[in-house]
């Protein structure tokens, strides 16, 4: 019988990142667009700075952007 295929790390940290944006709920529960990181409230509160890192692409910074904004705004 045949394995399942393991993921590496990097690659199910990218999937929990393209699953985030694909979704239709934020990570504060409220819906949000798919396509976009969190919602228009929990965007609102983000500084600029924060705001414009969210539009970078996921293996180009859109990790550590996604990972800051949670932590802002979950008060981590």
């Amino acid at each position: 019988m045949l394995k399942k295929p393991q993921m590496t790390r990097t690659q199910g940290e990218r999937k929990f990142f393209t699953d985030t944006l694909a979704s239709d709920e934020c990570q504060c529960g409220r819906r949000k667009q798919p396509g976009r990181a969190v919602c228009f409230k929990c965007y609102a509160r983000l500084p600029d700075e924060q705001r414009r890192a969210l539009y970078r692409r996921v293996g180009a910074g859109f990790e550590a952007a996604y990972e800051e904004a949670y932590r802002f705004l979950n008060d981590l």
